[in-house]
């Protein structure tokens, strides 16, 4: 029997749509708290809240988007959130002053949020239902992509031409997503789906949250809380190490573990089931957390060395939580609540990840002063993560059947 084909042209050109989404994101945010602390003379905590209320803004975002994007349409929703998010970074140009600028990230955040959370439900209705793991992984390397060229692209523009040329350059993929959302092919739900959708859709807080999709939105959040960790604190960890080198090699090597497997993790997760995937990445997940901790008590050389084998491990683990939890939250979920489980799915994650530096900051200075407190955190995420996976099968994993497709 043939397979169906993942590689659609719609497929394509809306995994590249993400991809600039993710870039914009990841170029501004990478950048805005240092240019808070030079340009606009800003305290720390200032700087680095520019960054954490992006999160906010883009969490408003994603559950509007999850409650309105039957009524609307999955297209019409990229272009919104797409508008929103090109619109409001030209506000950057037209202010220095403190609240606005708070302001023009959250709603920026929000367009954000819509932009990618129609993006990623036009993924789960252009995959073939038989090959959604894997076609969700394969669209999910976006987001690991920009991940991994959006900050060393930011920081390397910012240092040599400023913040001015990192908004010109966000506009410029901003408006080539507009030309590319042309060119996406989506069968919208017919009139009579829609009617009938929306005279069935559920009252109060089910409105806004997919119920089938909790389970592992749940494992989302805290995967996201633990991976937290790893996003704010690697860079000075590493600096202090005196091997800040290895911070920045540590997310090329979880790219290119994410590169690796994503063939072969996309295809186990739709023929074998969700446990032969999940269950291996939270053993690498502990693993990659216990060795960036094991990290800091080595000299320099024997340090680096382990921080690499660490990102490679990261890639392994959490870098698997985010497309097959989504896989699992549209899977268990009716066609047309697909949109609401894909903003209930990335709402959680987004929580455990904007949320984590704030509690872990109040955290880090009782484990101890400077690299010590974040090597002991480090060696506490491992067991965490092991609670985390004990927390996942009984919510999720023992009601899961091996298969013995091939």
């Amino acid at each position: 029997m043939k397979k169906e084909s993942i590689f659609t042209p719609t497929f394509i050109i809306n995994t590249l749509i993400s991809f600039l989404f993710y870039i914009v994101f990841y170029v501004l945010t990478s950048s805005i708290g240092t240019y808070a602390l030079q340009q606009l003379h800003q305290s720390t905590v200032v700087s680095l809240s520019l960054s954490s209320v992006f999160v906010i803004g883009a969490l408003i975002g994603r559950v509007w988007t999850g409650i309105n994007i039957t009524k609307l349409g999955m297209k019409k929703l990229l272009y919104i959130g797409g508008l929103i998010f090109l619109i409001l970074t030209l506000g950057y140009y037209v202010t220095t002053n403190i609240p606005l600028l708070f302001i023009i990230r959250i709603i920026q955040g929000a367009g954000f949020g819509i932009g990618a959370t129609a993006s990623g439900t036009i993924a789960g209705h252009v995959v073939p239902a038989s090959r959604r793991g894997e076609g969700i992984g394969y669209y999910a390397l976006s987001v690991t992509l920009a991940a991994a060229v959006g900050p060393a692209l930011s920081i390397m523009i910012y240092s040599s031409f400023g913040f001015g040329s990192l908004l010109g350059l966000a506009l410029i993929l901003l408006v080539l997503t507009f030309v590319m959302i042309f060119f996406v092919r989506v069968k919208e739900f017919s009139a009579e789906e829609r009617a009938t959708a929306l005279a069935h859709q559920p009252k109060g807080i089910e409105r806004y949250i997919e119920k089938s999709a909790l389970p592992i939105s749940i494992i989302a959040f805290l995967a996201g809380f633990i991976d937290s960790a790893i996003l704010t604190g690697m860079g000075s960890f590493s600096t202090d190490l005196n091997i800040p080198l290895a911070g920045s090699l540590f997310f090329t090597m979880y790219a290119i573990f994410i590169f690796l497997s994503r063939p072969f993790t996309g295809r186990l997760f739709d023929t074998k089931g969700d446990n032969w995937i999940f269950n291996p990445t939270f053993v690498f997940f502990a693993v990659a957390m216990l060795l960036v901790g094991i990290a800091g008590f080595f000299n320099s050389g024997t340090g680096f060395v382990v921080l690499l084998i660490a990102g490679g491990a990261f890639g392994l683990g959490y870098g698997g939580v985010a497309p097959f939890g989504q896989a699992v939250a549209i899977r268990d979920s009716s066609k047309d609540r697909i949109g609401v489980a894909t903003s209930t799915f990335f709402g959680f994650l987004d929580l455990g990840v904007g949320g984590g530096p704030i509690v872990l900051g109040a955290i880090i200075p009782m484990l101890g002063k400077g690299m010590l407190g974040f090597r002991n955190l480090y060696l506490y995420s491992a067991p965490a993560v092991i609670v985390v996976w004990i927390i996942y099968y009984l919510i999720h994993g023992k009601y899961q059947k091996m298969s013995t497709k091939v």
